[in-house]
């Protein structure tokens, strides 16, 4: 039963992204998409309405009045003001004679910004808005430059960020905006720059930290080299003299703190072919005349990644179990590209080669190109600053370059939640919880990844509608993969828990996180380490648990870009296929539709407090209702799904908002999520979207599987992937236990 949602979404959806960039304009944003960034320059961050400038940053001054502005003497700044009322202002700074600097460009949009840059000087006295010099003036004053302000890089209570440490939108913010001026920081270093611009291929990682330091890290290598081949039956594969720049950032001044730079190695894996279908494939790809006009068969140095499994790919009209992916990756002229080659094996397990393309870049940003766009700092703080410690670097790369792994007890208690958990099969990790002693959650996981490319345009439609307009498993873009978070497809990686203590503004929790990279298992996770990393997306996959009874899943896609990731356009035209992808704009919408779209799905046995069944009711922001039999509702503000102990008080309130949808079906067999998933690639290859198991089943009183789905709008986002992380959540809300 799919709500009727016509008539709104349209126009919600752009005043959401309208409030997104806001807050965008609204944070200093200033040198995104090329522009150097220079050490030692610090931001400050002004409101700009007609009652009164309102501080924003740094901290000092956070939601002060016409705040007086301390600047250090030949110290450089960068001033952002935000128009938030939609009347005329700028900015402008004076003397005692009255000479300013500036003024900026007049601006009267609501949300719209302007920057200005200047050196601190003592003749400055003040600074005000020309058009209502009266109620928006403050004052500036001189103050010592003040060591003690210096952040500590191994304070042993910092933590990473929690998700209750931010409102929604800073939430976006960090890893929208922070990342890519944490990268830009990292890479104006020249010790840094230079090693990173030699590089044909590179992987950044980002993590947020409490005493305002960014983590960050780039890696790659200059060099890769492949023997062996297919009459071989496996390629040997060499990554040359790979290395990894951590960084931590300050994210007041955009100054690198603390700087580490690994030596070079070599890193090699093997890439055989495997079951005898698998030569099979490849040898039907290589023969093809599109794959040897992109690739010299016999002189390119060249090996093949099988990514992911036709099981959880649709592509060009044929639904999954029919089409399967094969990408070679070409090393030559001092680059590295892909040749993606759709195999359709609905009717021979070789294939019949559909489609094949060319991709020249795997991200829209890559780290190695970003570098050769920045102008470097005179001279490296390498011995200046200290070494980024093991616990501060991101952990998607504190290792080394590899994922850090801190595989906490099968069962443990903590913040009044008892956790057991049991590592991927098809699922993720699944998680049973008990609060206060009482069940909640008899299994909490997240048994796919939506992430879909050449979708046509968005109308109205519920993700539903708009991914399955004929509501069969034929997806209605150019590709789909159901993305499975395995051990077998590439994960975990990233695993262990992290501990939030109690602070003044919310009380003590912790993450269960983990992560993977789907198609990258084995040799591949080097590949993707290495930078190599086209084809293979990577999910962070975390639940956070607090000590008032709240959990919020949290879903990060760290990568690969979107933008030039390839999808034929939907006129058919075939030249479109290129490096650019289908033309992606920083939308990621192109002439024929979005690039593209991910969707993460939760799924949750619900048990408040007994697993015999559970009440059920319907919040739409107005009324409550019943519903008697299995539903699928669109997510709006004020809209609440609650589940209920029939027998006690206890109750688990589900949220909806924007971007969020929910199937609240009955546990029944032959439906993901239970185990026969594992044992029946029936059940895999019938499976394509949550509502497609709503039908006329009684729920009251009954055990159920509740979806959640959070959707991740690229449209949403400034930057690409690369520069870059999607994250999105939910929030989860237990009482009476």
């Amino acid at each position: 039963m799919v709500p009727d949602v016509k008539g709104g979404r349209a126009r919600r959806r752009g005043l959401r992204r309208r409030r997104f960039i806001q807050a965008a304009a609204g944070s200093a944003l200033v040198g995104l998409g090329g522009r150097s960034v220079a050490q030692g320059v610090r931001e400050i961050r002004l409101d700009g309405d007609a009652n009164g400038w309102v501080g924003q940053a740094p901290s000092a001054i956070d939601g002060e009045t016409n705040p007086t502005l301390a600047l250090e003497v030949g110290r450089e700044y960068e001033l952002t003001w935000t128009n938030v009322d939609g009347n005329t202002h700028d900015f402008a700074i004076e003397d005692e004679n009255g000479d300013v600097v500036g003024p900026t460009n007049s601006v009267s949009e609501d949300g719209e910004s302007q920057t200005v840059a200047f050196t601190a000087v003592e003749e400055m006295t003040g600074y005000y808005c020309t058009t209502h010099p009266g109620s928006m003036r403050g004052a500036i004053e001189f103050v010592a430059a003040d060591d003690s302000e210096a952040v500590s890089v191994g304070d042993s209570d910092v933590r990473l960020v929690s998700s209750r440490d931010l409102t929604d939108e800073n939430h976006e913010y960090f890893h929208a905006y922070r990342k890519r001026r944490a990268i830009e920081a990292l890479l104006a270093d020249p010790e840094v720059n230079e090693i990173v611009d030699d590089m044909i291929s590179s992987y950044e990682a980002y993590d947020p930290y409490t005493n305002r330091l960014d983590a960050v890290s780039v890696q790659g290598s200059p060099d890769i080299e492949i023997e062996g081949g297919i009459d071989e039956g496996a390629f040997e594969v060499t990554v040359g003299e790979r290395r990894v720049a951590y960084g931590l950032v300050d994210r007041e001044s955009d100054e690198l703190v603390a700087l580490t730079i690994t030596e070079p190695r070599d890193v090699s894996w093997t890439v055989s072919e495997g079951e005898e279908f698998d030569e099979a494939q490849l040898r039907r790809v290589i023969d093809d005349p599109r794959v040897q006009e992109s690739v010299d068969i016999e002189g390119d140095d060249w090996y093949p990644l099988f990514t992911v499994a036709a099981s959880i790919t649709s592509a060009r009209g044929i639904e999954h179990g029919g089409v399967n992916p094969v990408v070679l990756f070409v090393a030559a002229d001092d680059a590295l590209t892909a040749v993606v080659v759709y195999l359709d094996v609905r009717e021979d397990e070789a294939g019949e080669v559909i489609d094949v393309a060319q991709v020249n870049r795997f991200v829209e940003d890559p780290p190695h190109e970003l570098a050769a766009t920045i102008v470097p700092a005179d001279d490296t703080v390498l011995e200046a600053v200290p070494e980024v410690p093991f616990e501060r670097r991101p952990w998607d790369t504190a290792n080394d370059g590899i994922h850090r792994i801190e595989v906490p007890n099968e069962a443990f208690d903590r913040s009044g939640w008892r956790i057991e958990w049991e590592p991927p099969e098809r699922h993720g990790v699944e998680i049973a919880a008990s609060y206060r002693g009482t069940p909640a959650f008899a299994r909490l996981d997240s048994p796919v990844t939506y992430t879909a490319y050449g979708l046509p345009e968005r109308g109205d439609e519920s993700i539903l509608e708009w991914f399955f307009p004929d509501d069969e498993p034929v997806f209605d873009g150019e590709l789909l993969l159901w993305d499975v978070h395995s051990t077998e497809f590439g994960g975990p990686g990233p695993l262990g828990v992290i501990e939030y203590p109690q602070t003044t503004r919310r009380p003590a929790g912790f993450r269960f996180r983990s992560h993977y990279q789907t198609g990258a298992q084995d040799a591949e996770s080097q590949d993707h380490q290495s930078g190599y990393r086209f084809g293979q997306s990577s999910h962070e996959i975390s639940y956070d648990f607090w000590a008032d009874g709240t959990v919020v899943p949290v879903w990060r896609r760290q990568g690969p870009g979107f933008a030039t990731e390839y999808a034929t356009a939907r006129n058919g035209d075939e030249d479109t296929n290129s490096d650019s992808g289908i033309g992606a704009d920083v939308d990621g919408v192109t002439e024929s539709g979005v690039s593209h779209h991910s969707v993460s799905a939760v799924t949750m046995d619900v048990t408040p407090g007994t697993t015999d069944g559970v009440e059920i009711e319907r919040y739409d922001g107005t009324a409550w209702t019943t519903p008697e039999t299995e539903f699928y509702q669109v997510g709006e503000p004020g809209m609440v799904v609650r589940f209920t102990n029939p027998e006690g008080t206890e109750t688990i309130d589900l949220p909806l908002d924007y971007g969020t949808e929910v199937a609240v079906v009955r546990r029944s067999a032959g439906e993901i999520p239970e185990r026969q998933r594992i044992e029946s690639s029936a059940v895999e290859s019938a499976f394509y979207h949550p509502a497609q198991y709503i039908g006329n089943e009684p729920i009251q009183g009954e055990r159920v599987i509740v979806w959640l789905l959070l959707e991740a709008a690229t449209r949403e986002r400034p930057h690409p992937t690369g520069s870059t992380s999607f994250v999105t959540r939910a929030s989860i809300e237990l009482s009476d236990y």
